[in-house]
């Protein structure tokens, strides 16, 4: 089957509540407000995504309407349903189990059969994680002491994330999935093989599509993993946080790539700083290396088919060309498969600003949601190619 003349992807991270930053890009460039679209509305017809964005992109697919109502519908999901208002009991993604100071929220307080539910839960699974770590501390005797102690902790038994399961239930129909002229991938990390695993419109049956969006969200350690066809897997941003290459093996050839950690040279380093900061310092950089080779890797792609095309017309083709051909073709083609390379352009959207605190992206409050949403409508309205390294 022919490929459309060209093809618009959007690519979404990951990166928890920022999600919502995604929102507001979304919706300013489906509705032609963006000077990366020349003001034009744009309506993808490929949508891959890794953790939030994977949740994002599903509902984008789910949705039979407009790429823009589908993305106001988006927004009102996530301030409707997602976010946690003043008064309610949490928020419709996850909660603390044990958390006593639910006894004192009079939201919760209105519901007390919820609340006495939730109680009753808790101390069973909390109960069980007690005796299976004192069962395991006192059968690894033979192990050092310091081992044993820490083996005792596991904050994703603390954690509850049947929210999340339940409310994809809710608003995802795998049927229309299936059905959707829209090209889906997910990206979830498989935990044994240490590799990406990318679902598609296909897999969205029996409630495995949903399953594969729940582990592509699953981060380890916190939220517990996903088992899918015998496999484990969990959060997709452990080796593919921006699933460039996955929108690009779709046939995208117009990206447009929503990143939801600033770079680095955007969050305050502290004087002294503390172990949260450090650790999510670590973390941008490595994202930020990962990303900075994906987008040169696109440059390569460029580069090298304006250097193949050079050669056909009989013209001098510089050696750094066609090194930069050499480079990519050597790296990306997959053996046994054709495929056709084309130019890219790459718009990409950065959060301007670090978009909440050390645990921004677990902050659901209606808020934290609002304003997100709005920073990625002020980013995608005032979007500068030249700033952002866009690949044009």
């Amino acid at each position: 089957m022919s490929l459309p003349a060209t093809r618009t992807a959007m690519v979404l991270s990951g990166g928890g509540a920022y999600g919502a930053f995604g929102v507001g890009v979304l919706k300013t460039l489906f509705a032609g407000r963006s000077p990366a679209t020349d003001y034009s509305p744009i309506a993808p017809e490929i949508f891959t995504g890794t953790s939030v964005g994977a949740f994002n992109a599903s509902l984008m697919t789910a949705q039979p309407c407009s790429c823009l109502d589908a993305a106001m519908q988006l927004e009102d999901i996530w301030l409707n349903r997602v976010a946690e208002r003043l008064g309610e009991c949490g928020n419709a993604i996850f909660r603390i189990r044990g958390n006593v100071s639910d006894l004192f929220d009079t939201g919760c307080l209105r519901h007390p059969l919820t609340l006495a539910t939730r109680f009753a839960d808790d101390s069973i699974a909390l109960g069980g994680y007690a005796l299976a770590r004192t069962a395991n501390f006192l059968a690894s005797s033979n192990e050092p002491l310091e081992d044993r102690i820490m083996a005792l902790v596991n904050i994703g038994n603390f954690v509850d994330s049947t929210p999340y399961e339940s409310l994809l239930r809710a608003l995802i129909d795998e049927a229309q999935i299936r059905q959707s002229s829209r090209v889906l991938r997910v990206i979830a990390t498989n935990w044994v093989r240490g590799k990406a695993q990318h679902f598609s419109n296909s897999d969205f049956h029996d409630g495995r599509g949903i399953r594969a969006v729940v582990a592509s969200t699953a981060i380890p350690g916190v939220f517990p993993p996903v088992r899918i066809d015998h496999e484990i897997y969990v959060d997709g941003g452990v080796v593919e946080n921006t699933p460039l290459s996955a929108a690009i093996e779709a046939g995208g050839e117009n990206l447009h790539v929503i990143y939801l950690d600033p770079r680095p040279g955007v969050t305050r380093l502290r004087g002294e700083p503390n172990t949260i900061d450090t650790m999510l310092r670590v973390y941008y950089i490595m994202l930020a290396t990962k990303i900075s080779e994906d987008i040169e890797s696109a440059r390569w792609i460029n580069a090298g088919l304006d250097a193949l095309r050079n050669f056909r017309e009989d013209q001098e083709v510089p050696d750094a060309a066609l090194r930069n051909f050499t480079r990519v073709a050597g790296t990306l083609l997959k053996e046994g498969k054709k495929r056709i390379y084309k130019r890219l352009v790459i718009h990409r959207y950065f959060p301007e600003t670090a978009l909440g605190g050390n645990l921004g992206m677990l902050d659901f409050s209606i808020d934290a949601i609002a304003n997100m949403i709005a920073e990625g409508e002020r980013v995608a309205l005032l979007h500068d190619c030249k700033h952002n390294g866009c690949v044009l």
